[in-house]
């Protein structure tokens, strides 16, 4: 009774998040942007060094998991956990960390999906466990 009430409540708290969808392949990114972006383990770091500021939006990485964020002004560096990126199954983006027991992928691009379209970023650093 005891397991069944603990495994009940661990499935609980992996619910479906909302804003996992399908990549946005109808439209095409531009020539890549001044952001860079550098991963160190399970999390990366977005620098805007453009002249462009980004209002909110949705972060793709590998053309497939995303999450959404409240903008990327010009001068800001912006620190995410690769665990918060989900595709359109609800599968959650395979970030390793210490306590990982499969090999992290491979981060290869990273875009920003705005209402004016969708900008392609600068992958510099891929540092996955």
């Amino acid at each position: 009774m005891l397991a069944g009430a603990v495994l009940g409540l661990a499935a609980g708290c992996a619910g479906p998040v909302d804003y996992a969808r399908p990549y946005p392949a109808d439209k095409a990114p531009g020539r890549p942007l001044d952001v860079q972006v550098f991963r160190d383990s399970d999390r990366i770091r977005l620098t805007n060094t453009s002249a462009h500021a980004f209002g909110p939006g949705t972060l793709w990485v590998n053309a497939a998991f995303s999450r959404p964020i409240d903008g990327l002004r010009v001068g800001q560096t912006l620190e995410l956990s690769l665990h918060d990126f989900y595709n359109e199954y609800q599968q959650r983006f395979r970030a390793g960390g210490f306590f990982a027991t499969e090999l992290p992928w491979a981060l290869v691009k990273t875009e920003l999906e705005s209402e004016d379209g969708l900008y392609a970023f600068v992958v510099v650093e891929d540092e996955a466990d």
